[in-house]
């Protein structure tokens, strides 16, 4: 990943939500975690906007509204800081797995695994676009965090799709096994929805309610290990 260097890079004037945080961060005397997860989310919207190379410290200290040292007491280097970023997106993201995968009827949870990833892109585009976008192509640290992040999605699917074609076992073809076939289908899944969201990303004018029922019609049949 590359590193700070001294090359001057044009300012963009604050979007609202940038200009927002900054106004709630100001001078005043806020914990170190707080600050921290504030400046957090200036960062991600300035690296979803710029991407990393394009993206300077400068510029996002100016969007947090602190100084440009104050940001590299608390992350060391852009790289951190942009790791940070992705560690705190992907957070987010996995916060609501586990309690997910406690839900009995595996095919009703195969639906809250997707609805949960659309809700996530409604709420957090931005952070989205950088979780998913540049860092899927990362390598390091970033591209490990970001590779533990959606292989616990796909993990989490395999095992939803094992359990619903369980019953169906014997009615399966060929000699691959059932879980072997049931990640194949899930990384298809996963793949498929993240291709879904790229889009939906720019075509927010369809309710979330709407996207879910698309991605369902095309996906929920065809998880079936049936002949």
């Amino acid at each position: 990943m590359e590193k700070i260097t001294s090359k001057t890079t044009k300012k963009t004037p604050p979007t609202p939500a940038t200009a927002s945080l900054t106004r709630r961060l100001g001078t005043r005397k806020v914990p170190k975690e707080q600050r921290m997860e504030q400046i957090l989310e200036v960062a991600g919207s300035v690296f979803s906007r710029h991407g990393f190379h394009s993206t300077s410290m400068e510029e996002i200290a100016e969007g947090a509204g602190v100084t440009k040292p104050l940001l590299y007491r608390y992350f060391g280097s852009k790289d951190a800081l942009y790791l940070a970023t992705i560690t705190q997106v992907g957070n987010h993201l996995m916060s609501g797995l586990t309690v997910l995968m406690s839900t009995p009827n595996p095919s009703d949870r195969l639906k809250f695994i997707m609805l949960s990833f659309l809700t996530f892109v409604e709420r957090h585009r931005e952070g989205w676009s950088v979780l998913y976008n540049e860092a899927l192509t990362s390598v390091g640290p970033v591209g490990d965090k970001v590779a533990f992040f959606r292989n616990s999605f796909i993990e989490a699917a395999a095992r939803t799709i094992e359990e619903i074609n369980g019953a169906r076992q014997k009615n399966t073809s060929a000699q691959v096994p059932i879980a072997l076939q049931a990640m194949a289908m899930a990384n298809i899944m996963v793949g498929a929805v993240e291709a879904g969201a790229r889009w939906w990303i720019l075509h927010p004018e369809i309710p979330i309610k709407d996207m879910q029922v698309l991605i369902e019609k095309m996906l929920i049949p065809g998880l079936s290990f049936t002949d």
